[in-house]
């Protein structure tokens, strides 16, 4: 599985749940449409402005909160990763040999492991979701500083402390090539 192929294609889904949900009226999902300037004054009143709303512009608010000017650039800059990444192919990279002595939580589901993390993270835990294979894992702080990673770093607060599908991804492309050092240091 190519991490950054699947990320892309969560976001695509995950751009048209957002456009269903602002349809149907979730405040939520209105409110977010505001940092886009043609919907800044969207409310679930304004039927006029509402009905305009249209797939690609849920695409572009993504791309906006994703830290791009544009679909098309965040787009480009997940391909650039999938086609130059060591780590878009996932396998074990994320739990080299000799870390076995750490803690941490396998999930055989993205969203079991995904809810746990919020739940995690709502107690001001600190636990990072990490990929492994076809598996996921949720580690506490010391792992992800012991495999070049530091848990102090902001990137990790950006991207909702999840590797597998972050909150943002240009925070995402830096903790990855900081990771990919990290890792060619390790060798």
């Amino acid at each position: 599985m190519n991490i950054f192929h699947a990320h892309y294609h969560y976001l695509k889904e995950s751009a048209s749940i957002l456009l269903k949900q602002c349809l149907d009226g979730n405040n939520d999902a209105v409110e977010r449409f505001h940092r886009l300037a043609p919907f800044a004054g969207l409310s679930k009143e304004n039927n006029n402005l509402l009905e305009t709303l249209q797939l690609k512009d849920a695409f572009s608010l993504l791309a906006l909160e994703s830290g791009y000017a544009s679909w098309n650039e965040l787009k480009s800059a997940l391909d650039h990763a999938a086609e130059t990444s060591s780590l878009a192919e996932i396998s074990d990279q994320f739990y080299p040999k000799g870390f076995t002595t750490y803690w941490n939580i396998w999930f055989a589901k993205y969203s079991q492991a995904k809810k746990v993390l919020v739940e995690a993270l709502s107690t001001k835990k600190k636990m990072f979701l990490l990929p492994f294979k076809n598996q996921f894992f949720l580690v506490e702080e010391h792992f992800v500083d012991s495999i070049g990673i530091p848990h102090t770093l902001p990137e990790w607060k950006t991207i909702g402390n999840d590797w597998v599908h972050p909150n943002h991804v240009k925070a995402w492309l830096v903790l990855n090539e900081k990771y990919e050092k990290a890792a060619a240091n390790r060798k």
